[in-house]
This record gives C-alpha cells, structure tokens and sequence, in this order.
C-alpha cells in the first residue's frame, strides 16, 4: 500500500516520533494521530525525547513525550494521514534505476534500495493540510470495508480503531477523517490502457479529500 500526493497541503510534519509498536508496519495512508506518552515508557528518535523541543506536559505523574499512534479521529486533536516513506521515494539510499537489462522507473521496475524513513528515524512523516491524496493496497481495500466498494461521491471516510486503516464504517471508528472523491484506473499515459482494447477498467487507487484537524 501506499500514500500518493495528487493536491496535497505542503510542508508536511517531519519530525515527530513513531509509536514503536507501529515502526516497521506502515504501510502509507493510515489515518495517525498526536498523543502522549510518558518519557521512557518507549523509545524514540534522540531529538524527540526529554532533551528534544516536543517534551510535553505532565502525564502521570511523570515528563511526557509526544508520538504519533495509528487509529480512529478524535475531535480537537492533530491528525493526518501517514506517509509510508517508501514508495517512489524516502529510503535511505533511494531507488536503483538502470541496470543490464535496461532501465526502470519508480512505478514500474525500480529497486528499493536501504530501510524506509520511519525505520531509519523512528519519526513519521505526516500529511496534516487538506488536501487530495490517493491510497491504494490495504486502506483501499480493506477485506470488511474496502473503499473501493464506494461509489458515492462525497462518502464520510474513517480511520480504523486499532489500524488506523482507512474505511466507510462510522461505527467505533471516530469522527470523520476525509471525504470520498473517486477512484482512479488506468492511469498511465504512455501504454495502451485496459479500457482503450475493451477490456474492464482496473481501479489503482482511490482518491480522498482529507479534511484539516479540528
């Protein structure tokens, strides 16, 4: 799965810490959230942590931290959606493009080479600005309640209470993440697509509009 920017809001937030227990998994996408936790109770990126700018109010008695975790919007609080920080760019040594048997572009071919940045950092990068992205794999189709069965425009998009995984269910799922757009199918330019030899479109993608936290 993966996180693609079609009109995004800029500058997106960079330097905030990862729950552990969700380093390694993103998959982009994912609806994420800012929230407290109490300094030692996890790791975290050196200039994140007690010496850092983002040292927090008392939590429990003790110093607090500040980290992004997965999973359903809340109301008031900073919210975005999660950038996987591996496709088409972000690894640590990026992609290799070429080699003996020609050449190869980050949709079609490439090798990713090195970690993603969250691996690399134990920060997330994350996508807070409305604006209109596109996520595809596991938040587009997600078996109980893919947003690929969408076909209303202007559906309420959710995030997952424990995934963070993008869906159509308002049901224990928190308030309203993005609205629905459309989906997005035979999108290259420059090959014969499925729908130009007859055959049914294949739906790549589905774009969202996501709304600024509030």
């Amino acid at each position: 799965m993966a996180l693609k920017l079609l009109n995004p809001g800029l500058r997106p937030l960079g330097m905030f810490d990862l729950e552990d227990d969700t380093a390694g998994t993103l998959e982009g996408g994912e609806h994420v959230e800012l929230n407290a936790t109490a300094i030692g109770a996890e790791g975290y990126a050196a200039d994140v942590g007690a010496v850092g700018p983002f040292v927090g109010a008392d939590l429990a008695g003790s110093r607090a931290s500040v980290k992004f975790d997965v999973g359903l919007r809340t109301a008031h609080a900073l919210a975005g959606l999660a950038d996987e920080g591996i496709s088409g760019y972000g690894t640590l040594f990026g992609e290799q493009i070429g080699g003996n048997a020609g050449q190869a572009t980050s949709i079609n071919g490439a090798v990713v080479i090195g970690p993603s940045t969250e691996r690399g950092s134990g920060k997330v990068t994350v996508w807070t600005q409305s604006g209109l992205y596109a996520v595809d794999g596991a938040a587009a189709d997600d078996a109980t309640d893919p947003l690929s069965g969408a076909d209303t425009v202007n559906d309420l998009v959710y995030g997952e209470l424990n995934t963070g995984l993008l869906t159509l269910t308002a049901l224990n799922n928190g308030a309203q993440v993005a609205i629905f757009v459309g989906h997005m199918a035979d999108t290259s330019l420059v090959s014969t697509t499925n729908t130009a030899v007859g055959l049914a479109k294949a739906i790549e993608s589905s774009a969202i509009y996501l709304l600024d936290p509030r």
